[in-house]
């Protein structure tokens, strides 16, 4: 039920309930009135009759009585008048004439009490009859004097005067003004009811509306307005107003919104914004905390946790994926990854989501099978595709991933950028490290290698092995075969030297065609050794130009460190001074550092 019929109900029934309480109240004052009118008038004649009767016992005419009686019966309004006499009377003159015996228990009751009884009868809207019996009583006044003629007391009661009048013209007047009342009251509710339908009911036609638009705004829904006819109200307007600016606030803030996180479809926008812009938030904090890592290794360890932490899963490892190069790396594991990934990842080359769960989703690549993973690609930019991998040994474990994909979407599109940029500072990095054409480290790379390898030496007194190595005439090769071909000759040199030394070697290109090794714990004879085992090795190489192919060879200088100096720097200059040695020597030729080779230069 609408709350202006609830409240138009109980005006209405509250006015209707005073206008009955009203009329009754002033029908039944004013029968009182009347019934207090008549018995008046009715003792008034009592009154009267009594003193006529005491009047013609004084003047000796009681044989007249019955005209007086008979007069006073015949007034207006008079129904009955009867006389009653007591026992006492009847006892001293009988009964009389006329039967004046008690006619009923008022008139015993009188006459026993000596006290006036006065009753009306008669409905409100029936006639009337007010009953009046008066005692009639022996009295001594001057030449009044009953006891001289009745053998009684003083105070005794020797009769009975009984009356019925009627009282037509004061309910008359009663019913006149009951009318004129009611009249009045029906002009007062009629005003009333028309002032509360035209002045007071259209305000809860108008809350009614307003809260109407309230509970649908609580609830998301914010095209509700109060009509157009009840918003003639500043506050109706306002509401209207109000609203409106909300709807448009909130759709911008949703389109907006909606390009950065995910928006659930929800029944209320307002939850679905709140969830939202949670997330926004939640994705700004990490976004600030992978901008402040120092390089991309510390990065990768933050997003690992914070997929690790989002999705209450423990496995997480991120692979990253270069289009241009094909070259694909795992770049974090929590444990040892359970697929062969480096080979090729198939969801950094599709870009699509492999879920073990799709009839399609099993992944080539992985080792363990009866792993349960999520993998989710993202294209950070044309050389970098990002793959988050998620695996468990319980599928339900991987059903919040599955359901929350759009979550792992948006982070790594907010993050992409510092992904990127950590990405970029790790290439350039990588280019002051390593050079391109061989794919060893760079002369910078290896000097600030040798500081750190002085400052050890003091606390370890490891030994290294310094070399120092050229190709006999590279010169020749690009004048007569070109720079391509002198370019590939430096390349063979890098991966020569890659597959004859070991990972904790430094190898290093110094400029052109030489290069030098540091060689980690390595006694003098050793050295020797593995300069003999790089200068064989090359010399075996057959190089290609053109059609037809030729062989090269390289003259190779070593010394030891800290054995021949306790400057890393020096060795390597003593290394160079016995590579110029071995050219002297006619190249093809490892030679050790000797002090003798200072006298000569």
């Amino acid at each position: 039920m609408k709350l202006k019929t609830k409240i138009s109900l109980l005006l209405f029934s509250s006015l209707l309930l005073l206008f009955v309480a009203i009329f009754y109240n002033s029908i039944v004052d004013l029968r009182h009135a009347s019934a207090k009118s008549a018995e008046s008038q009715a003792l008034a004649t009592a009154k009267v009759i009594e003193a006529g009767l005491t009047a013609h016992m004084v003047s000796g005419t009681m044989d007249q009585r019955d005209a007086f009686i008979h007069q006073v019966t015949s007034l207006e309004n008079m129904k009955q008048l009867w006389l009653v006499r007591s026992s006492k009377v009847s006892h001293q003159y009988g009964k009389g004439p006329f039967a004046e015996d008690a006619r009923d228990g008022i008139d015993k009751s009188v006459l026993e009490s000596g006290e006036t009884v006065i009753e009306s009868t008669g409905g409100i809207f029936e006639d009337a009859t007010v009953r009046l019996s008066m005692p009639y009583k022996a009295t001594i006044n001057g030449k009044l004097d009953c006891l001289s003629c009745h053998d009684v007391k003083a105070g005794d009661t020797l009769g009975v005067i009984s009356i019925e009048m009627k009282t037509n013209d004061l309910k008359a007047l009663s019913y006149r003004n009951i009318i004129i009342g009611s009249l009045l009251l029906v002009v007062l509710f009629g005003g009333m009811v028309f002032f509360l339908y035209k002045k007071v009911l259209i305000y809860f036609d108008r809350f009614e509306a307003m809260g109407r638009c309230a509970r649908l705004a609580q609830h998301g829904d914010l095209s509700a307005r109060v009509p157009e006819e009840l918003s003639d109200d500043h506050d109706a307007r306002a509401l209207n107003t109000l609203i409106e600016k909300f709807q448009t606030s909130l759709e911008t803030i949703q389109e907006n919104l909606s390009g950065i996180v995910h928006m659930d479809s929800v029944d209320d926008p307002l939850e679905a914004l709140s969830d939202g812009s949670a997330r926004l938030s939640d994705i700004a904090g990490f976004t600030h905390t992978l901008h402040r890592d120092a390089n991309a290794n510390e990065a990768y360890v933050h997003i690992a946790h914070h997929f690790s932490d989002k999705f209450k899963i423990d496995d997480v490892n991120l692979i990253t994926y270069n289009p241009l190069s094909q070259e694909t790396k795992i770049v974090y594991e929590k444990k040892a990854i359970l697929c062969d990934a480096q080979s090729g990842c198939r969801a950094a080359r599709t870009g699509e989501t492999v879920d073990s769960s799709m009839p399609d989703g099993i992944c080539p690549k992985m080792i363990t099978p009866n792993e349960h993973y999520v993998c989710v690609p993202y294209t950070i930019n044309s050389a970098s595709t990002f793959v988050v991998s998620m695996v468990s040994d319980k599928k339900n474990m991987l059903n919040g991933i599955r359901a929350g994909t759009h979550m792992v979407d948006e982070t790594l599109h907010a993050i992409r950028g510092e992904i990127a940029h950590h990405q970029m500072r790790e290439d350039i990095e990588k280019l002051q490290r390593i050079d391109p054409l061989s794919g060893l480290y760079t002369k910078n790379f290896l000097l600030e290698r040798m500081f750190m390898i002085v400052k050890e030496s003091k606390r370890t007194a490891i030994p290294y092995g310094v070399m120092i190595l050229n190709v006999d005439d590279f010169t020749t090769i690009n004048d007569v075969y070109g720079e391509k071909v002198g370019d590939e000759t430096i390349r063979i040199i890098g991966r020569t030297l890659l597959d004859s030394l070991r990972e904790s070697d430094v190898i290093a290109r110094l400029s052109g065609d030489e290069f030098a090794v540091l060689l980690y714990d390595c006694d003098p004879l050793h050295v020797n050794n593995v300069g003999e085992k790089i200068r064989a090795l090359f010399a075996n190489k057959k190089l290609k130009a053109h059609a037809s192919g030729f062989i090269k060879t390289m003259r190779i200088g070593t010394a030891v460190f800290p054995q021949q100096h306790k400057d890393i720097a020096q060795c390597l200059a003593y290394a160079r001074l016995a590579m110029n040695e071995a050219k002297r020597e006619g190249g093809n030729l490892s030679v050790k550092f000797h002090t003798r080779l200072l006298e000569s230069n």
